[in-house]
């Protein structure tokens, strides 16, 4: 697998690449749910990943020319994440 960092500053790629971001958000969204609402032990981090990947399926159904509104959308997707494991490794630490 590689990464191009060209992914990050092209246009919106339309439903087809949305929709697996937007699957997954609605995953972890549902995942969230079913704990919180049957075993009152909803999870924070399934809540960051599904607005991350929320994030990321919107930016990629943005039209064409809203190319740094995507761009913008995928970098705050990435930092949210990123933000995550380092509240997990911080945790881990102390």
């Amino acid at each position: 697998m590689s990464v191009h960092i060209r992914e990050f500053f092209s246009e919106p790629s339309g439903w087809g690449a949305a929709r697996i971001s937007l699957g997954s958000s609605l995953a972890f969204f549902g995942l969230y749910a079913y704990f919180e609402l049957l075993y009152d032990s909803g999870s924070l981090p399934l809540l960051v990943m599904g607005a991350a990947m929320g994030l990321s399926g919107i930016a990629e159904l943005l039209p064409k020319n809203r190319r740094r509104s995507a761009i913008v959308l995928r970098v705050t997707a990435i930092a949210i994440l990123v933000a995550l494991i380092a509240t997990a490794l911080s945790s881990l630490v102390s």
